[in-house]
């Protein structure tokens, strides 16, 4: 059967030729959506760096990534979260997680209160009020690792408890409470914080055009095949 094909006039003429277009074609497909891609890294990498005002959340579900909210409510200091093996400055430390209830009532949301060195001990004052007030920040997540050694909470015992990189559903079985999948980082001029250095762990745009021109290339190869094979059988038919 395959011989046959072979042996075939219009399998061999129009076949590579549909082939050739096929995969101009998905390769083109693929380059438009690195671009795509891109646009989405540039726009959320313009969000982080914006300076436009807080936005009173009314929905936490329409939320996107590095969204400049605020949220009224109040912290529960007796409940904090110490994410250790955090890097900075060449040093190794905290992150602060603090619960915090809003005032619309529903899942906690989890507040990074930023970055403090190696020898805080579980039990330390982390110096928090439970008091009604509006916190503002960009919404973010929890750090994340490839490969985590061992359970994210080795201790349950007093609080602050320490973790290694817990998810949200981990944190939100040791408070026994619903949580938001989201984190707010909490903005540098708010009170009650620690060092915070938010930046974006997001892969800049160039990445993807670098992905988007190799898929272009890649059509464009295909086509000028196509076309070179298309050439040779006109002119041997011709001669």
């Amino acid at each position: 059967m395959i011989d046959d094909l072979l042996k075939n006039e219009s399998f061999l003429r129009w076949v590579p030729l549909a082939a050739g277009v096929f995969f101009a074609v998905l390769f083109f497909f693929l380059g438009s959506w690195q671009l795509g891609r891109a646009a989405d890294k540039v726009a959320l990498l313009e969000l982080f760096e914006s300076d436009a005002p807080y936005s009173e959340v009314r929905d936490f579900g329409s939320l996107r990534e590095f969204d400049r909210i605020r949220v009224p409510g109040r912290y529960r200091p007796d409940r904090q979260i110490l994410i250790d093996n955090i890097p900075l400055d060449g040093r190794i430390g905290y992150y602060v997680i603090t619960p915090f209830e809003p005032a619309m009532k529903g899942p906690l949301l989890l507040v990074n209160r930023g970055w403090i060195p190696k020898g805080i001990e579980p039990g330390t004052d982390l110096g928090i009020v439970a008091e009604y007030r509006g916190i503002t920040g960009l919404v973010g997540h929890l750090p994340r690792v490839g490969i985590r050694p061992g359970e994210a909470f080795a201790e349950h015992g007093e609080w602050p408890r320490v973790a290694l990189y817990p998810s949200s559903d981990e944190i939100g079985t040791e408070l026994g409470a619903d949580v938001l999948p989201m984190v707010l980082l909490l903005s540098t001029d708010s009170p009650d914080g620690f060092l915070r250095r938010w930046q974006p762990n997001v892969s800049g745009p160039m990445t993807h055009y670098s992905y988007a021109f190799q898929w272009f290339a890649m059509a464009a190869a295909v086509l000028a095949i196509a076309g070179w094979h298309m050439r040779r059988r006109f002119i041997r038919e011709r001669a």
